[in-house]
């Protein structure tokens, strides 16, 4: 019997079976690539490697495999991952890392290594390593400019007393300059403040300003340091209006001499009276040149200033010794101070003449008939100045006045009946003179 038809029949069976285990073997992942959406190919993540900054959410793509996935974070705190899914993309939003790679050079942003893993339901698994860096919008690219002094060694210090300094700001969010963007400063502490630019006014001093970055992303600010403040740290906020976040910036206020000169001429004054009973009295111009306007005028006891501000170099003011008698004061300086704490002065003397005052003489030195509520003139000549006057007569009374001696004879006597003659004295302390009232009523109703 010939076999040879049923031989070919059962090896072509068998090819077929073959085939079709080899089918099933495939569909159940015993070799060759999955048929199901989503495992074709070699499992992937995309992108493989990124730096990823802070704050800003970031989609990673998962490419073949067989879900669902698993994704997990070597860094869970930092990136927060630990979860499965059946999409090939999910999305990630990185914290600020507070440790750091080591090893990194200064001028690089500060960042850590994360490894991100993702494993498919047939066990295959892909892991990449990215970086997380630090992200503040502002307060990154800080520098100061002064005009302070220098030390010997080092560089000038970032700020001091009475002088103006630069903030250059180059605020960065995602590693990327912006043009066009509107930043808040705050002051917080320190004895400075902030500069409103205006050039057609005199500069307005503000502890809170808004500023918008130029096209290269940058900002010049500046601020004023309060004359003769102490060496300190001050403080002020940088916050970003568009997003909210902020950062505080610290730098260094060093007390340093004023650098800024003042002249002013006449830079010495003196007023000298004509007699050595009379103490110099007068008033003079005083111009003022250089410096920072406005200045401040301050003047001792016995002398006085119009106007006590200037706004501008080259302005006046003038000075006036204030008559007094001897002992006279021995005057002292105006000081005169600009905006940033230079100061300079005018040294005042103020002293006696030195000629000798006439004897002191009254005419006439006889009054008659002073009647009720009437007065009486007596010219008083010569004397040291500072006259004082004594009367006999208890309803009589003197008073000496810029050379003249007025004599009055009060009314409302009542019953009291009261001499008819008296005398009154005059002294200026070294000659004394009497004047004499002969006749007056004994009574005045």
């Amino acid at each position: 019997m010939n076999f040879d038809p049923l031989r070919r029949l059962q090896s072509a069976l068998s090819a077929v079976a073959l085939a079709t285990a080899a089918l099933v073997l495939s569909s159940c992942g015993g070799g060759g690539a999955s048929s199901s959406p989503g495992s074709v190919g070699n499992l992937q993540l995309l992108p493989g490697t990124s730096s990823l900054y802070a704050g800003v959410p970031y989609t990673f793509n998962i490419v073949g495999g067989r879900a669902p996935y698993l994704v997990t974070s070597s860094e869970p705190t930092l990136v927060e991952l630990g979860f499965t899914t059946s999409s090939n993309t999910f999305q990630v939003l990185p914290r600020n890392p507070g440790v750091v790679d080591v090893g990194l050079d200064p001028n690089e942003v500060p960042r850590r290594t994360v490894n991100i893993e993702v494993r498919d339901s047939n066990g295959a698994a892909i892991s990449n390593a990215y970086n997380v860096l630090q992200n503040f919008f502002t307060g990154y690219q800080e520098s100061y400019t002064s005009t302070c002094s220098a030390p010997s060694s080092g560089a000038a210090p970032q700020a001091c007393s009475g002088t103006d300094s630069l903030i250059n700001l180059f605020p960065i969010s995602n590693g990327t300059l912006y043009g066009n963007r509107e930043l808040q400063f705050t002051k917080v502490r320190g004895d400075f403040q902030f500069v409103v630019e205006d050039p057609n006014a005199t500069p307005q001093l503000v502890d809170q300003i808004r500023r918008t970055t130029d096209h290269l992303g940058g900002i010049r600010q500046r601020l004023r340091v309060t004359n003769a403040a102490p060496t300190q740290l001050a403080t002020y906020q940088i916050t970003d209006i568009v997003s909210g976040a902020s950062t505080m910036a610290v730098f260094l206020i060093v007390q340093q001499a004023p650098v800024d000169t003042i002249t002013v001429v006449p830079s010495t004054l003196t007023f000298a009276g004509a007699l050595n009973t009379q103490c110099g009295t007068g008033s003079s111009d005083v111009f003022v040149f250089g410096g920072t306007p406005p200045y401040t005028i301050n003047a001792p006891a016995g002398i006085s200033v119009s106007p006590t501000t200037l706004s501008s170099s080259g302005s006046k003011f003038t000075v006036t010794a204030l008559s007094t008698s001897p002992p006279c004061q021995t005057g002292g300086s105006v000081v005169i101070t600009d905006s940033k704490g230079a100061a300079s002065a005018v040294d005042v003397t103020i002293s006696a003449g030195s000629g000798t005052p006439p004897t002191l003489t009254a005419s006439p030195t006889t009054v008659a008939n002073l009647a009720c509520g009437a007065t009486a003139q007596v010219t008083l000549i010569g004397g040291a100045g500072g006259l004082s006057t004594t009367s006999s007569h208890p309803r009589i009374f003197a008073t000496p006045s810029a050379g003249t001696l007025t004599i009055t004879r009060q009314n409302g006597d009542g019953v009291t009946v009261y001499p008819t003659s008296g005398t009154i004295t005059v002294t200026d302390g070294t000659t004394i003179v009497t004047v004499t009232i002969t006749a007056t009523p004994a009574n005045c109703p």
